[in-house]
């Protein structure tokens, strides 16, 4: 029975912090610096990619990075992706293919610059990668 409060009061804080936590954060547009394809060496691809992004909060800037599907940016579309005798990463569709790591980076960016990540006001540099920004978000002149 001693034993059983203090473990209680651990739980019971726990609780409280993860719904504290989630009852204050705050959701915002991040814009994606860099995604890089996750391979398992030599030539085993992931379906999913890891997002470097930056964010802005009360005048500051912010980096995080998380991992996202790569259906997320391609959408219901079929999709082929390894590697072709030069050892470069293929991503292949229905009615196109990308060479590159760079250009299939480059390829994704372009479908979607942005992407929603709720942040915590209290501890600005905790993120967590929420969805694409499916809305456009161009400069006009």
């Amino acid at each position: 029975m001693p034993i059983l409060i203090p473990v209680l009061i651990l739980i019971s804080y726990l609780l409280i912090r993860k719904i504290w936590f989630h009852l204050r954060k705050i959701r915002t547009i991040a814009g994606i610096e860099k995604i890089s394809l996750c391979v398992f060496h030599p030539d085993l691809f992931l379906p999913e990619v890891r997002v470097f992004y930056k964010y802005y909060f009360q005048g500051g800037v912010y980096y995080g990075s998380g991992y996202m599907l790569l259906t997320d940016f391609l959408g219901q579309e079929e999709y082929s992706i390894y590697r072709n005798g030069d050892g470069l990463p293929v991503l292949e569709m229905e009615d196109q293919s990308v060479l590159s790591e760079e250009q299939i980076e480059h390829f994704l960016m372009q479908k979607y610059p942005s992407i929603i990540v709720y942040i915590d006001p209290v501890e600005p540099f905790h993120s967590l990668i929420d969805c694409i920004n499916a809305k456009s978000m161009s400069m006009t002149a």
